[in-house]
């Protein structure tokens, strides 16, 4: 499950502070799943709930029921399921202006894209402390299996 949603510029700041000595594994992309995913460490915030973060990207309607939060424009987080003004530009012909949850916000963005003829991606991370990833990785057989590893997204 994934703990929130990244704006573009996030995704490239966090992927150029990717380096081998905190890579801890990947999750190799697949036509099937439709994304892929990334484990990183990182040693400045050892023995924190956040010590290690795992980036999923992917297709937005692959990961909408995984995804549990949503970072606004503003920086702060709150629930995918929480209220929000949908834009008139999302909505259909004759409606007005609209609200519902985040979720129905980026459900409707993906399909305005999609009428346009653009794909969409969707980033998002998940931090946990070393204990809780190894707790897992433990309960998951090493993360022998392509199952095994789903349990970190």
């Amino acid at each position: 499950m994934t703990d929130g949603v990244m704006s573009g510029e996030e995704c490239m700041d966090q992927r150029n502070r990717l380096t081998e000595d905190n890579t801890m594994a990947l999750i190799s992309f697949s036509s099937s799943r439709k994304r892929a995913s990334i484990i990183v460490k990182y040693a400045e915030k050892a023995g924190q709930d956040d010590e290690v973060r795992i980036y999923t990207k992917g297709a937005p309607d692959m990961l909408f029921n995984m995804t549990t939060n949503v970072k606004l424009a503003d920086g702060s987080v709150t629930s995918f399921d929480d209220t929000t003004v949908i834009p008139d530009e999302l909505l259909l012909d004759g409606q007005t202006s609209e609200t519902g949850t985040h979720r129905e916000l980026y459900e409707k963005t993906v399909k305005k894209f999609a009428t346009q003829a653009y794909r969409t991606i969707l980033m998002t991370y998940r931090d946990m402390s070393m204990d809780e990833f190894n707790q897992i990785k433990a309960d998951n057989n090493d993360f022998e299996t392509e199952a095994d590893r789903e349990a970190l997204e």
